[in-house]
């Protein structure tokens, strides 16, 4: 027997095994390899084939029940401590800015946020997004503790007093992630409250940040080390958790290379951030209808020969319903805090910059959305040709209106990432439901 044949052989092993019975289809078998071996899709939806071509079956219709759509386990729970903590956090500006001068503090948080996001998108795709993702995680117990001090030494190495508060800020916002994911929102949110209390009383900020920075790092640890697995899923694959951190890192410089966005003349300029963030979170309330309208649509449908009958241009009308809802709800927040700031008389970024806001949240509520069907290649494109687009307007010193580059950004990252989606959504509903299920 060949090696391949013994390959082969095993495979159909593993398959038979994991599900107590031969494989139904090519589509369940490559479910199981890329679950419990970790082939990439293209291999496992090939390997299933040659498994089904050994092992003839009759097509049979799905008879299972298709379940209740709901959100994704504390969704709103995570959403609640998320925009707490944005909300407190942006209270920092402020305080810090007094402490250490706003120069230092614009500089930190230009480091911190394309840091941060491109942790968050790494994590999430390796680790976060995935059933035992935690507690695979938490099998390097030392590589987080050893992450972050580098992360401290070489920033304070090359930027000095900024890169010290940007390690700070990064460390704080992408241990909350996991935290939050942890179901350790109350606690995190606690901390966050507390720290800002402190700096509204007067308190040293930068020693409050530096608190706060490692008790979010101690507690990431004992979280991480408390998670324990109930299956044997395998993390996601590097080579898709790389692009994903990319894709992060792309949105956090789209953020920051437009200098006409002062990120330290206080509370209410960074506050611009809250509309767009509120609404992203709804949009992507909605968008988990995915889960439940697309088994609907294949319903009673035999894998082979069968005929969609049921609602093929759902999945569209979610993704609009999704985009709908972001636009609205961001346009109302941002309404109340134009109208906020003017009835108190603060500073604000202007118009313009929640405008930039929105649309820099439209264009990673598409790109999150490709990257989760595993479309990320199209997603990173968008992502670099904004960031392209940004540096080019900085260049030429194109600025009509405060935030100009990342209008122009987002809308190219839009116009890439809306077509894309909306090609990918229109297809038959069976060839949505393999890129969703194997990727």
């Amino acid at each position: 027997m060949s090696w391949s044949e013994t390959e082969h052989l095993r495979a159909r092993h593993v398959v038979e095994a994991r599900l107590g019975r031969p494989p139904q289809d090519m589509l369940e078998a490559a479910v199981v390899l890329e679950a419990f071996k970790g082939l990439p899709a293209a291999e496992a939806l090939a390997t299933g084939r040659q498994i089904m071509a050994s092992t003839p079956r009759e097509p049979q219709a799905s008879v299972a029940e298709v379940p209740s759509p709901r959100a994704e386990e504390h969704f709103v729970l995570e959403a609640l401590a998320f925009v707490l903590a944005v909300i407190s956090i942006a209270c920092w500006a402020g305080p810090l800015s007094d402490d250490l001068g706003a120069t230092t503090v614009q500089h930190a948080v230009i480091m911190a946020l394309p840091l941060t996001l491109t942790l968050q998108w790494g994590l999430r795709s390796r680790y976060l997004s995935r059933p035992d993702g935690l507690a695979q995680l938490g099998k390097r117990p030392l590589g987080l503790p050893l992450l972050a001090l580098a992360l401290l030494g070489m920033s304070f190495g090359l930027l000095g007093t900024s890169g010290w508060i940007g390690a700070l800020l990064t460390l704080t916002w992408a241990g909350g992630t996991i935290l939050i994911r942890r179901g350790w929102s109350a606690g995190y949110s606690a901390a966050v409250v507390t720290a800002t209390g402190a700096m509204l009383a007067g308190a040293r900020a930068s020693l409050v940040l530096e608190g706060i920075a490692v008790l979010t790092t101690c507690a990431v640890a004992l979280a991480l080390r408390r998670a324990t697995p109930r299956t044997m899923l395998e993390p996601g694959r590097w080579e898709r958790a790389l692009k994903a951190a990319a894709i992060g890192a792309g949105l956090g410089i789209m953020l920051v290379i437009d200098r006409s966005v002062d990120w330290s003349i206080g509370s209410m300029a960074a506050l611009a951030l809250l509309p767009s963030t509120v609404a992203s979170f709804w949009a992507g309330y909605h968008l988990w209808r995915f889960h439940h309208e697309i088994p609907r649509a294949l319903s009673g449908i035999p894998v082979v020969g069968g005929t969609l009958s049921g609602r093929p241009r759902s999945p569209l009308r979610i993704l609009l319903g999704a985009v709908a809802r972001l636009v609205f709800l961001t346009g109302l927040l941002s309404a109340a805090i134009v109208g906020g700031a003017s009835w108190l008389g603060a500073e604000t970024t202007g118009i313009s910059v929640l405008v930039g806001f929105g649309l820099v949240a439209l264009a990673t509520l598409l790109v999150s959305l490709l990257e989760s069907v595993g479309r990320g290649s199209w997603g990173l494109l968008a992502v670099v040709a904004a960031v392209l687009a940004e540096a080019l307007v900085a260049h030429f010193n194109f600025a009509p209106v405060r935030g100009a580059g990342l209008i122009v950004g987002a809308l190219l990252a839009v116009s890439i990432a809306l077509p894309t989606a909306i090609a990918l959504l229109s297809r038959p509903a069976d060839t949505l439901a393999t890129s969703l299920w194997i990727t």
